[in-house]
């Protein structure tokens, strides 16, 4: 990076890059495309990893790295599930390093850490990105991380693999089947050479198939943050033979079951009319997409709506819920909201969709008040007015 270029990237890194591109020209000092390239990559990294943001010696590389490499809080899930399984932490490899966000916060307490990688150039400036940050357990390979781990005598304590979910022609994919490496064929090797090994998958995995067809399945994590799903984690463990458990993450909510649990529970419905002075609660994300519902009520003291609205009802407030917390105000029709003018509306299991209420019922979006368009147990459709609880 020349000073001149280094100034410019100063100078204009909250720059809109479309507009910078077409100013920006090369000279004898400046390579425009590289310059437009470490803007770019700086303003995505400040979103998801400040730590590197924030080190003015970091280099990026084109944008499909950056696209698809984790956040600062999905990086350091993984360390979190891999300090509590681990006893020792002598050996570990990511073996698609990519941009090494996950590599750099799950080598943290190894002694040697093993980054494998295909593409040459990435491989370099994730190797010199490492010096800036002053890790030193590092050792960098521009190889097949699949050919190194068939190849090696070493046994690793952890193996990571976040194979890459995109078909020949570059669409994304989301069955383990379609994923580069073949996992599934090549898992039983990773197992008997590794304590554990972690398996990053696109959030839209369908995870009773991947029980199905991974062998040794220990653990399931499903992680979100701001209420949006961004993976799903699987962790083999050699000789595991038991049914695995359900992790769901959201920021700082958790909550864990197991699916045999959720197939055997009745779920508890609430059968009154009678709303007032009662709360409402709506599952996040990642416990929406692991499916436990009717599982939450024998863990929290709630009641469903009905079999398929996914909403529960409390008689107090429940702070550890996994999710969404609001408190009821009334219930009724579409006749009864006409003083309303704006609301956040949410439509579970009801008739209408989203946009065909919001005409009937002339409110705009935003405001204080949340608007659940749902049906009972008995299939009575209901309009829920409340307000969120902040907490």
């Amino acid at each position: 990076m020349t000073p001149k270029e280094r100034q410019l990237i100063q100078e204009h890194q909250s720059a809109n890059v479309h507009d910078l591109a077409l100013r920006l020209r090369d000279s004898d000092d400046v390579r425009a495309k590289f310059v437009l390239q470490q803007i770019q990559g700086l303003q995505i990294m400040r979103r998801k990893m400040p730590l590197w943001a924030d080190n003015p010696d970091i280099e990026y590389p084109e944008h499909l790295p950056l696209e698809q490499c984790s956040s600062a809080f999905t990086a350091g899930y993984k360390n979190e599930v891999a300090q509590r399984l681990l006893g020792d932490f002598e050996l570990f490899t990511d073996l698609t390093g990519g941009f090494g966000v996950d590599f750099f916060s799950l080598s943290e307490k190894f002694q040697k850490a093993v980054y494998n990688e295909r593409n040459a150039d990435l491989c370099h400036i994730v190797s010199q990105n490492f010096e800036a940050l002053h890790r030193t357990n590092a050792v960098f390979q521009n190889a097949d991380g699949v050919d190194f781990i068939k190849n090696s005598a070493d046994h690793f304590n952890l193996i990571f693999i976040d194979p890459a979910r995109r078909n020949a022609d570059g669409r994304k994919t989301v069955l383990i089947s379609d994923c580069e490496p073949d996992i599934l064929g090549f898992q039983d090797i990773m197992i008997q050479k590794s304590d554990i090994v972690m398996i990053k998958l696109s959030p839209m995995v369908d995870i009773a198939d991947c029980v199905s067809k991974l062998h040794n399945v220990s653990e399931v994590h499903i992680v979100a943050t701001d209420n949006e799903c961004k993976e799903v984690l699987i962790i083999l463990q050699q000789g595991y033979d038991a049914e695995p458990k359900i992790f769901t993450v959201n920021d700082n909510q958790r909550y864990s079951f197991r699916l045999s649990s959720e197939r055997e529970c009745q779920a508890e419905f609430f059968q009154s009319k009678d709303f007032e002075k009662k709360y409402l609660f709506e599952p996040n994300a990642s416990v929406m997409k692991s499916g436990a519902f009717k599982i939450l009520t024998k863990d929290f003291p709630v009641r469903k709506l009905h079999p398929s609205s996914h909403l529960y009802i409390a008689e107090s407030d429940i702070c550890d819920f996994p999710g969404r917390r609001f408190q009821i105000i009334r219930t009724g029709s579409t006749k009864d909201f006409k003083e309303i003018k704006s609301a956040n509306l949410a439509v579970r299991n009801f008739p209408d969709k989203a946009e065909t209420l919001k005409r009937k019922l002339k409110i705009k979006d935003g405001g204080n008040f949340y608007l659940f368009a749902t049906t009972l147990v008995d299939n009575e459709k209901v309009i829920i007015q409340c307000v969120k609880i902040l907490s």
